[in-house]
């Protein structure tokens, strides 16, 4: 493989971590705003967990996951 090619395959894989951090920094960040959120209108239990995955279209596909024992009127705060 030549140079080039080298540098070519180091930068993507350079790339590809730092977009992996960003989804793990905006997957933690959308957690908590909607571990908020949900908790004005039911008792959650466990935690919240977001999934962001990319689609072939390009898409994003965002998968949310809670749980919750009890739902009740919103809690104005």
């Amino acid at each position: 493989m030549n140079e080039s090619k080298q540098i070519a395959n180091r930068l993507k894989k350079v790339l590809l971590q730092d977009k992996i951090y960003a989804y793990e920094g905006l997957s933690k960040a959308l957690e908590g705003d909607v571990r908020m959120l949900l908790s004005y209108y039911m008792n959650l239990v466990g935690d919240v967990s977001i999934n962001i995955d990319i689609l072939d279209s390009g898409e994003y596909q965002i998968n949310i996951n809670a749980k919750a024992n009890n739902i009740s009127a919103p809690q104005v705060i």
